[in-house]
């Protein structure tokens, strides 16, 4: 079963330029960082533990991704 994750309304648009996973490696490991850097700088917000939450979920994506870029090469 997969896990949910709330989030707020104020990160959809983060989430609105998410590539599919189908999308190559490259585009998805910067998409991720991108993301992950969006994420912190919203920890002092009002949002903080919600973008704590959701950077430790990109930054888990992003090692899957690396390391299925690493394994390509």
């Amino acid at each position: 079963m997969m896990d949910r994750l709330f989030v707020p309304a104020v990160f959809a648009g983060v989430l609105a330029s998410m590539p599919s996973v189908s999308a190559v490696a490259e585009d998805r490991v910067h998409w991720l960082d991108t993301a992950c850097e969006a994420m912190r700088s919203q920890f002092a917000g009002p949002h903080g533990l919600e973008a704590m939450r959701l950077a430790r979920v990109f930054r888990a994506a992003r090692a899957e991704a690396a390391d299925e870029l690493k394994s390509a090469a």
